[in-house]
């Protein structure tokens, strides 16, 4: 199976890396220290066309594969491990209403994410309900012209950024198991009862992470995407994809912090000798490049079954598992390459060591993830 890119997955690199390293790159420490959503790097990306790459044209999209998609991930997080992560992510609700969404739906929605004009977002974790998804709680209460929607969120990626939030709600309270009563609504900014709270976080400081909270909130039945009580199946397809992209941002990390600590090692002299020269940082520079070749074969592979139409989950699960762990540790040599250094915010790799963190923890745990890969083995997925 040849997984060498073509010659417009190339271009597409190139343009994308070209972008990255002019508009990004440079201002990962600015944005990281404001702690503000990078809109107008943002907006940037979305006119060169490298917002939404996979979405379709008619509603402005590059309808480009999910290789394209994880190309595109993974250089944009190269160039900073904190922008680059808001821009790939800006998308997430989107495949929800690509997939399930009427086209009134995708043209209402998708078109304005494509554009730069807002994020969006998937609501699903809940205080009490994280790798657990069959314990959520939030509901939504069918009424004559749409839905009561009430309950809260946490950890929503773009929460309280995007005009628009596709909730994964309870819509038949006595369904058993409690997964085949789950709808998708889209929740839209500015509608009553609806509330957002920015959460700070350790890492990925400008990116938006939010709590929400609904009350008596209003959902017209226009907004329900897809069927209702099969919410729970639009969200393992959503799955296939998302933990792709999630393993694509991983890899990026990986790739933006190995380049950075292999730059300085050539630079650094120790002992009157470039650290390059010395064997243990030699062990540790091949490491990390195995590591990083190993999960983007693994990530680029799983894309590419996407491609053709026979998503894996398993291997979804083990390119997110593989490149958010090479991710943690990939950062964490770095840092030690750079010693003393590699700890003061001066220097790159003390951010991407916090912004890799959370990768084995959003998107499904790695231990929801091996226990995912562990059921397909033992033949119950």
């Amino acid at each position: 199976m040849d997984f060498s890119l073509n010659e417009e997955q190339k271009m597409l690199r190139n343009a994308v890396r070209e972008f990255a390293e002019k508009e990004i790159m440079p201002y990962g420490r600015e944005y990281d220290e404001k702690g503000e959503y990078p809109w107008k790097i943002f907006k940037k990306a979305a006119e060169l066309g490298f917002v939404g790459v996979d979405l379709p044209e008619e509603y402005g999209g590059a309808e480009l594969d999910f290789i394209s998609v994880a190309i595109v991930a993974e250089e944009l997080t190269r160039a900073d491990s904190s922008i680059g992560s808001a821009v790939a992510a800006s998308v997430l609700g989107c495949p929800m209403v690509k997939y399930f969404g009427t086209d009134e739906q995708k043209e209402r929605f998708l078109r304005p994410v494509v554009e730069g004009k807002t994020t969006s977002a998937i609501a699903i974790t809940e205080p009490e309900a994280g790798s657990d998804v069959n314990a959520i709680k939030t509901k939504a209460e069918k009424t004559e012209n749409g839905y009561i929607l009430n309950g809260s969120k946490t950890f929503i990626t773009n929460g309280s950024i995007s005009d628009w939030i596709v909730v994964i709600t309870r819509t038949d309270f006595e369904a058993k198991p409690a997964y085949k009563g789950f709808s998708a609504l889209v929740v839209e900014k500015g509608m009553d009862g609806f509330e957002a709270r920015p959460i700070k976080k350790m890492g990925l400081n400008c990116h938006d992470t939010a709590e929400l909270y609904f009350k008596n909130v209003f959902i017209p039945q226009k907004n329900l995407v897809g069927m209702e009580n099969f919410g729970f199946y639009q969200l393992m397809r959503f799955f296939n994809e998302s933990r792709i992209l999630v393993g694509a941002i991983q890899l990026g990390m990986a790739v933006g912090a190995y380049e950075r600590a292999l730059q300085y090692a050539k630079e650094r002299k120790a002992f009157g000798r470039p650290l390059i020269d010395h064997q243990a940082i030699q062990f540790k520079l091949a490491d990390m490049y195995t590591a990083i070749e190993a999960a983007r074969l693994l990530v680029f592979k799983a894309a590419y079954l996407v491609d053709k139409g026979n998503p894996d989950p398993a291997l979804s699960s083990a390119a997110k598992l593989f490149a958010s762990e090479t991710a943690i540790k990939v950062t964490y040599e770095a840092v030690q390459i750079f010693g003393g250094y590699g700890f003061s915010k001066e220097y790159d790799v003390e951010r991407y060591y916090r912004d890799a963190r959370v990768g084995t923890i959003y998107e499904g745990t790695s231990e929801i993830q091996r226990l995912i890969i562990g059921r397909r083995l033992a033949g119950k997925l």
